[in-house]
């Protein structure tokens, strides 16, 4: 019977843990879209789409409350609490400007325990209809979690984030996975 027990408790964990990737996706792609209104006024009545960086991330984290009840400080967000996530979301954020969108890129990130540190990031080969956007996150244990490719569309604000909470019971192992989302600045 407490066999039974303890394998419920693992779905109902796991469970909980896709439930939650699943909603900061969701948070973080509307949060991302908004952002993206942030062009420049000025450059786009010249025919160039371009980010005002600060503006974008100011707009990121009014949507982030707005949707979720997380307040920015620095680079984490911290939930409130009926937030989706009981603990700090560490993220990082990278604009691939109207220069380069063709081109792929890898985007390589370090989770330390506390921050989302952007590692390395490589340019790769030049593609006409758009560049392909590899996201890696390697852990504190050192074990690199590698996200879908995404091909970009146009210059595109990318934000990633990294869930890494207590489980439901102590026993269990912490929910830790990178969400990544990619949107092409609005025109």
């Amino acid at each position: 019977m407490l066999f039974f027990l303890l394998v419920g408790m693992f779905v109902v964990d796991a469970d909980m843990a896709m439930q939650k990737k699943t909603e900061v996706k969701m948070l973080l792609e509307l949060a991302n879209h908004h952002a993206t209104f942030a062009v420049d006024p000025i450059l786009k009545t010249e025919g160039v789409i371009d980010l005002i960086e600060d503006q974008a991330l100011d707009r990121f984290a009014i949507r982030m409350n707005e949707n979720g009840g997380y307040r920015r400080e620095q680079q984490l967000f911290v939930p409130a609490d009926d937030s989706v996530t009981t603990d700090p979301l560490p993220f990082t954020r990278y604009y691939v400007d109207f220069r380069a969108w063709r081109q792929d890129l890898e985007l390589r990130l370090r989770y330390n325990g506390t921050a989302l540190l952007q590692e390395r990031v490589v340019p790769g080969t030049m593609r006409p209809t758009g560049g392909r956007l590899q996201v890696m996150v390697v852990t504190e244990q050192g074990e690199e979690l590698r996200l879908a490719p995404k091909i970009m569309v146009g210059p595109s604000h990318v934000v990633v984030a990294f869930v890494d909470e207590r489980p439901f019971l102590p026993i269990l192992p912490s929910h830790s996975f990178p969400v990544a989302t990619v949107e092409e600045l609005k025109h």
